[in-house]
């Protein structure tokens, strides 16, 4: 189900599908181009912060969007949420493709974990093409909980998976990006009830290449991004590197003879690894 009363992150973002934009669409919501971002809206169950941020870190390609949220430790919550979109029609926030089947968004998320996040998806679409999105007489579709793993991940869920929130209204079919108008809705959700539990301090999440795609998203050229890149996700340097690359450097695994001399395993390989580690993926 779709829980409103314990929302995390939502984004709205409001798109209009003009016959030029569908028929040559661009990568979606990638915030590369100045002034791509989305408004704070709300914040519920005694968030202490909440910005959200233009990003150099790449999650799909180029930029990203930036959000940092002050969940906290405090108070009778079983839960924790903010809100944010984008507040005008704007083409570069909702990708739709001919064809297209399948939600996709790019997601980076903390890791390691610090508590339990789960990603719920709202679109709306036009059915009636008056450009005005109205659940009397437009449909409304919600997936499944999607659990987020920490790191780099890119989350498909095929448009048939959806459920019609309003069945009987609007044409009972996921015709997104049809009419002259939608929404897009991303729900993160944190409660006390996922296995890793409630998150309880502050996080930073990354956003990217949120839309309908007529197939699965895959991150472009995958694969690691340097020497330091050891372990999934790739394209990310973080703790499962270090644990990776010191567990082959102690079984003098090939892959962790990193400099020279070749077939030396001293320190001269952990200095490479660490400056790797330290200059971060491009």
């Amino acid at each position: 189900m779709y829980h409103t009363r314990c929302l995390i992150a939502a984004i709205v973002l409001p798109f209009a599908a003009s016959p030029i934009a569908f028929a040559q669409p661009t990568l979606p919501a990638d915030f590369d181009a100045p002034g791509q971002t989305l408004d704070r809206i709300f914040t519920v169950g005694g968030v202490v912060g909440f910005t959200v941020s233009e990003s150099t870190q790449s999650v799909f390609q180029g930029g990203s969007l930036q959000v940092d949220i002050g969940f906290n430790n405090g108070g009778f919550f079983s839960f924790q949420s903010v809100g944010l979109g984008a507040q005008s029609v704007s083409g570069a926030n909702f990708n739709i493709q001919p064809g297209a089947d399948t939600f996709s968004i790019t997601i980076l998320a903390p890791s390691p974990a610090v508590g339990g996040l789960q990603l719920f998806v709202t679109l709306r679409d036009d059915d009636n093409h008056d450009a005005i999105i109205n659940l009397a007489d437009d449909d409304e579709w919600i997936s499944d909980p999607v659990p987020i793993a920490p790191g780099l991940g890119v989350y498909n869920i095929p448009l048939a998976a959806f459920t019609d929130a309003n069945p009987g209204e609007g044409d009972d079919t996921p015709n997104i990006g049809s009419g002259l108008a939608g929404t897009m809705i991303l729900t993160l959700e944190t409660r006390e009830s996922l296995p890793a539990g409630r998150i309880t301090q502050p996080i930073t999440v990354f956003l990217d290449h949120g839309g309908v795609f007529a197939d699965d998203q895959n991150l472009p050229n995958a694969g690691p991004c340097n020497i330091a890149d050891f372990a999934e996700p790739l394209g990310v340097l973080d703790f499962s590197d270090v644990l990776a690359f010191l567990t082959a450097f102690g079984s003098q695994n090939p892959a962790a003879d990193l400099a020279p001399p070749t077939g030396v395993f001293d320190f001269t390989d952990v200095i490479a690894f660490l400056g790797a580690f330290g200059a971060g993926c491009p």
